[in-house]
């Protein structure tokens, strides 16, 4: 089992809301954006056990977010284990195709976000617009 986590500062609040109703759609659309993220992690392997949370006023140069972000704000946390190993590998790096699949997937912005996200996607690469990142992690889940 390999365990990584993801850090964002896109809400992918666990709403566990499945359909849009005229009273919820604001948690309708947490649960989208955090239902994006994992189906496109799945794209390579079959992302298990995970637990998402919030963490508020958390420090983003302390996670290295792009350079357009500053200060405290909501980071969303997803940690999660996958059975193969290497599938998001490319050459020495071992998160390449992780990163590079979620990177400009389209997101619900205005949600419980404490900064704007102007592209209105998963930023991964861009190094001034990164707003997720991933870790390989030690964590036993």
């Amino acid at each position: 089992m390999i365990n990584y986590t993801a850090f964002t500062l896109v809400d992918v609040t666990h709403s566990n809301e499945t359909r849009s109703k005229k009273n919820n759609t604001f948690q309708y659309y947490q649960q989208q954006n955090q239902n994006t993220l994992i189906q496109t992690i799945g794209l390579r392997s079959q992302p298990i056990n995970t637990v998402t949370t919030r963490l508020l006023t958390q420090d983003v140069a302390e996670y290295g977010f792009g350079k357009q972000y500053k200060g405290l704000h909501t980071v969303w946390r997803i940690d999660f284990s996958i059975e193969h190993t290497d599938v998001f590998k490319f050459k020495d790096n071992d998160m390449y195709h992780l990163i590079n699949d979620c990177d400009g997937v389209a997101i619900i912005t205005k949600l419980e976000e404490t900064t704007e996200i102007k592209t209105k996607c998963f930023e991964t690469t861009n190094k001034n617009y990164i707003n997720t990142l991933f870790n390989k992690t030690t964590l036993s889940l």
